[in-house]
């Protein structure tokens, strides 16, 4: 199957000439998770809400400063297994498509997922799901959730309350911050006084709302001081109630769930209704690029980066870890790449992640060279060193000063705007 019948030309864009505080006020609509950004010429890149948050451009500059103008682009004739790789590799819900040069439109997760739903069928949700399920707590600041959203590179937290069930800890999900509620929440709050009006949003990345999704209510002001919004709890901006599934519903069933209602998530929950992970639509996206030759599950984010070494070659440095250590069993792996601005005779300084999903815990290793093969090889060495040691990769730090003040500065930059 190819993307000829997915593609469409109905989709969020803005001028590149437009003022980013423009930009802002774009992702105010739930609907724009990805935002297309063009000029007389055409096509010029895309911007999405995570890219937008990391942003720290001023209001008054211009949202070509801004866009990514190396988005994969594709042909009406793609694959949509490799339509599904390049979405997940480059952390994009919307690809460009160009037929002889010329942009035609675009291809989106939920276009590309409904077209393959019939085939999910061979699925269950349990087979799918993200199980490093990563959380906040109802009192948890608001500076707090920017800060794990940022460095965690996720799009949506759902929000948990735990309390003691006699013996045991009980966990109730009560509700869901997610990207779209960060945006909204800045733009509004400096307008509203009174919390609690989310004018529809869902709590999942935008994806969609209906009536029966709405926000919690609030708890008071929200205008106010820099500190202050920093130090509002996520119980005052979360949206409830927060869709549900279980691990052994059909994929289909699951996807069909999420594409009727404009769910960009549930939370995965087991007999006891107790949270134990979350299914996005990226998981499900992720599960079209598996072939069952592959041992394991491993994706590269960054791979315009990846140079010196092929896919293959990084995944056998992988595998020779599982390999290594017969008691472990290797779910998953995730390779992520950074560049920073340093360069060595024209090649850039990469940070390289590498982490592990195993039925043993969750580990980690980071690697920092000139160039991604060097990078990817020392992350490698440190990973090793880690899973020899036993040491589980903890999923919270303790947050230093520069984090809250990072997140004052950012907070800043989103009210002015």
């Amino acid at each position: 199957m190819d993307c000829t019948d997915i593609l469409t030309t109905e989709f969020p864009s803005i001028d590149a000439s437009t003022r980013v505080a423009k930009l802002v006020s774009a992702f105010t609509d739930r609907a724009a998770r990805v935002v297309v950004v063009t000029d007389d010429d055409g096509f010029v890149g895309v911007v999405n809400r995570r890219q937008l948050l990391a942003s720290k451009h001023d209001p008054d500059e211009r949202v070509a400063n801004v866009v990514r103008d190396d988005p994969p682009r594709i042909e009406p004739t793609e694959d949509v297994r490799e339509t599904a790789r390049l979405m997940i590799e480059s952390e994009l819900s919307t690809l460009p498509v160009f037929e002889d040069g010329t942009f035609r439109g675009v291809v989106t997760a939920e276009n590309l997922v409904a077209a393959v739903q019939p085939n999910l069928d061979a699925l269950d949700v349990d087979d799918v799901y993200t199980r490093d399920l990563i959380s906040i707590g109802p009192e948890t600041t608001m500076g707090e959730v920017i800060n794990t959203v940022r460095e965690r590179r996720i799009s949506r937290v759902p929000v948990i309350d735990e309390t003691d069930a006699g013996g045991g800890v009980r966990r109730e999900v009560l509700g869901m911050v997610s990207l779209a509620d960060l945006v909204g929440f800045i733009v509004r709050s400096t307008s509203k006084q009174q919390g609690g009006d989310h004018e529809g949003f869902d709590g999942h990345d935008g994806g969609g709302s209906n009536d029966t999704f709405q926000s919690h209510g609030g708890f008071g002001e929200r205008a106010g001081d820099e500190d202050r919004l920093l130090d509002l709890p996520a119980r005052d901006v979360m949206n409830v109630p927060v869709a549900t599934i279980t691990p052994s519903t059909s994929l289909e069933a699951a996807a069909d769930e999420m594409l009727s209602n404009g769910f960009a998530s549930l939370v995965v929950v087991d007999g006891d209704d107790q949270p134990v992970g979350i299914l996005t639509m990226t998981d499900v996206v992720r599960s079209l690029t598996w072939t069952e030759a592959e041992p394991f599950r491993i994706q590269i984010f960054g791979v315009d980066l990846l140079t010196g070494m092929s896919r293959e070659e990084v995944a056998e440095l992988v595998e020779e870890i599982d390999e290594k250590y017969a008691e472990m069993d290797l779910i998953e792996a995730y390779v992520v790449l950074q560049a920073h601005t340093e360069r060595q005779r024209g090649t850039p300084l990469v940070r390289a992640t590498i982490r592990l999903f195993t039925n043993k815990g969750r580990f980690a290793g980071t690697g920092e060279e000139y160039g991604a093969a060097p990078a990817i090889r020392g992350a490698r060495d440190n990973l090793e060193r880690n899973v020899l040691d036993d040491k589980e990769y903890a999923d919270s730090k303790k947050r230093s000063p520069g984090d809250r003040e990072d997140a004052q500065k950012l907070l800043g930059w989103w009210l002015e705007a």
